[in-house]
């Protein structure tokens, strides 16, 4: 089966589900509890019907930004995040992502 991008504002149920596993990225947690205020879009990875992967964008000039990607600890490695981040650019116009996010976007095939 293969995963499933699912596009969303945060709630209640993904927030507290990515607190848990994201017990060592605080930093992400935290972005995701603040992201209804701030405007950002969720863009959920599921596989098997259980999320695994998680993306947040927030508006930007040009279309949209990706603020934060996580995988799972035991989905890590295994090309989930390259995934995500192509089926977000396909459902987010215009998606650009920080530098650190280049290896994986050329993993995912977004850049040459």
């Amino acid at each position: 089966m293969p995963l499933i991008a699912r596009e969303h504002r945060p709630d209640a149920d993904s927030i507290h589900y990515f607190a848990r596993v994201l017990a060592d990225q605080p930093q992400v947690s935290a972005e995701l509890a603040s992201a209804a205020d701030r405007g950002l879009t969720v863009i959920e990875g599921h596989f098997n019907g259980r999320p695994l992967a998680l993306l947040l964008a927030a508006p930007a000039a040009a279309g949209w930004q990706v603020t934060a990607l996580v995988v799972h600890p035991a989905s890590r490695q295994r090309g989930v995040g390259a995934t995500l981040l192509r089926e977000a650019n396909r459902l987010l116009p215009g998606l650009t992502w920080p530098t650190e996010l280049a290896p994986l976007a050329r993993k995912a095939g977004l850049t040459g």
